[in-house]
């Protein structure tokens, strides 16, 4: 079941890809009572780029107003808020590196660096990655790839630290303010399928999300909290209809004995996916926006 739950969760990755493969690492290891450890969860929760990438930036318009100035970063004092609020910058680092905006990438990525150095996440973003940034300000490819470096090398610092509380927290809130900046995305439910469509299949994100928090042991009550905290959101997540399609699951393989097995999961059309209706929305969106001004506000 686990597994499964696993499997699902990569459809989060692609959202708005109806009936497309999508690659997953292999997840063969997962028991199921439960994740081991949270380097589990490593390769299957997306990361901010990823949740952010169903973005037609065609279509939306980059939107400074949304995100956490980098003003107020020092206006967090205790751990518990400054490990939600790395979460939320390296939200708002994914964004601006998106959209190509050098400035805005820059500000975000040190803002990172100097939160994450305050809550001993050391040399996770070091001056190397802010200098590839600065040599690299022309190149959109490079700066999302930076920006998805900085969130791996986060979790990959606190798997290596047993830091697990820290992820529970950072990761949390990265996926509050992704849900909060898609929200505001749609202006027109009637015409939002995509962007609909990928806020659908965070069902299967949150899930999973709330498995790993739950199993994991810690004496830090930001665990328990964050689980509560994030409650609400589940229960508009658990009421939405899962989809009645197929999904066929099959493994393949790779001639390179050193790189991992894939699974390759294909949904049977539109009726595979969750949906949220209007009324749905509306009550996720507002859930989501309340969540997140206690985030910024330091309110939790």
């Amino acid at each position: 079941m686990v597994m499964l739950a696993a499997i699902m969760l990569a459809s989060a990755c692609q959202s708005g890809q109806k009936g497309s493969p999508v690659l997953i690492q292999d997840v063969d290891n997962i028991e199921s009572t439960g994740f081991e450890s949270f380097n589990q969860i490593y390769h299957l929760y997306p990361s901010p780029v990823e949740m952010l990438s169903v973005i037609d930036m065609d279509e939306v318009s980059f939107n400074e107003s949304l995100l956490n100035p980098v003003e107020r970063a020092d206006q967090y004092l205790d751990s518990k808020t400054k490990s939600y609020i790395l979460g939320i910058y390296m939200t708002d680092l994914a964004y601006a590196a998106l959209f190509g905006r050098h400035e805005e990438t820059l500000d975000y990525l040190e803002t990172v660096k100097s939160l994450a150095e305050e809550i001993n996440i050391n040399e996770a973003v070091d001056e190397s990655m802010i200098e590839k940034a600065r040599d690299n300000v022309e190149f959109l490819d490079s700066l999302y790839n930076i920006s998805n470096d900085a969130f791996i090398n986060v979790l990959s610092f606190c798997e290596k630290n047993e830091r697990s509380n820290t992820v529970v927290m950072l990761s949390a809130a990265a996926f509050i303010e992704s849900l909060f900046l898609a929200v505001h995305m749609i202006d027109d439910y009637g015409t939002a399928d995509k962007m609909l469509q990928h806020l659908s299949d965070q069902k299967y994100t949150i899930n999973n999300f709330m498995l790993f928090a739950s199993s994991v042991v810690s004496d830090d009550p930001g665990v328990e909290s964050t689980i509560k905290d994030l409650e609400k959101i589940k229960s508009i997540y658990d009421g939405i209809e899962p989809g009645t399609g197929e999904v066929s699951i099959k493994s393949t393989g790779d001639a390179d004995v050193n790189q991992p097995k894939k699974l390759v999961i294909s949904g049977s059309g539109n009726a595979s996916q969750p949906s949220l209706t209007e009324e749905e929305f509306n009550a996720l969106k507002i859930a989501v926006i309340e969540l997140r001004d206690k985030i910024v506000t330091g309110k939790l």
